[in-house]
């Protein structure tokens, strides 16, 4: 497949679409709770199917306990414990691990960044680490420069990250700091887990600003999320809905206003 640059990146990334058909994942179960039971294993995921494709901003809702979480981690290969059946494909080749964590990028929920760094630092470290050695030096500080415009930190460059809570960067910078961080390493595939969590109606749309930036460069981007005010809501394309027992109930296009949505449930409704 073609490699691409959007909105005028210097970097080109291949797009690729992630498929994934009944997966399961399963956990040894703990001694106390095998009192009674002649099960050995808790399953946490029950024949999950879906697609991510790019350019398209895909959320995965559902209540706590329902595996938004796991399901994330087990299609960005973070488990590392328990059992995995199923069918990964990426862009129609089986999912390999390997290549797939060069090409791939976590934004975790909690935002872990050296205090005595500024953003441009940062970022800088970031993509020395993990960009290919092919890039010139050049490059990768116009990429970072390019980055920044994205995330709209640009103009805090050489402001200091510092303690969350206390000095340096608000809470909604840092987690536009740990986008960057993961952006910078130009990946074609990014999973988020709870973007907006712990912060304000105003603070969370200057983060999904920034996500639907990342989306429209042409990336395939990920996001679980828990409770979304409907601006948040309507920021996404498609929906992966999940219920307890880690089970899919819905998955595709939200629609204008979500009417995809909606119609799709009142049919149900209807023929209950």
């Amino acid at each position: 497949m073609e490699k691409v640059g959007r909105r005028g990146m210097i970097l080109p990334f291949q797009p690729l679409v992630m498929a994934f058909r009944n997966v399961n994942y399963f956990v040894d179960m703990p001694m106390e709770m095998r009192r009674g039971k002649s099960e050995t294993r808790l399953q946490l995921l029950s024949e999950v199917s879906g697609v991510f494709s790019p350019g398209v901003l895909t959320a995965i809702v559902g209540p706590s306990g329902a595996g938004k979480t796991t399901l994330l981690d087990v299609l960005a290969g973070r488990k590392t414990g328990g059992y995995i059946t199923g069918d990964v494909k990426i862009s129609g080749h089986p999912k390999v691990q390997s290549t797939f964590a060069r090409i791939s990028g976590y934004v975790e929920q909690n935002d872990i960044h050296s205090p005595q760094v500024t953003v441009e630092e940062s970022l800088w470290f970031s993509s020395a680490l993990r960009l290919p050695k092919e890039v010139t030096k050049a490059q990768r500080q116009e990429f970072v420069e390019q980055v920044m415009r994205l995330v709209e930190l640009d103009t805090l460059r050489l402001a200091l990250v510092g303690l969350p809570g206390s000095s340096g960067l608000s809470r909604e910078q840092r987690k536009r700091l740990t986008i960057a961080v993961e952006l910078v390493a130009n990946p074609s595939i990014i999973f988020m887990d709870e973007p907006t969590s712990g912060l304000d109606a105003r603070a969370a749309a200057v983060v999904m600003r920034t996500v639907r930036n990342t989306v429209d460069t042409g990336r395939t981007v990920v996001c679980t999320i828990h409770q979304p005010s409907i601006d948040i809501f309507e920021s996404f394309d498609e929906m992966l809905l999940m219920k307890q027992g880690g089970k899919i109930i819905y998955g595709g296009q939200l629609g204008l206003h979500s009417r995809t949505l909606v119609d799709y449930f009142q049919v149900i409704l209807q023929n209950a």
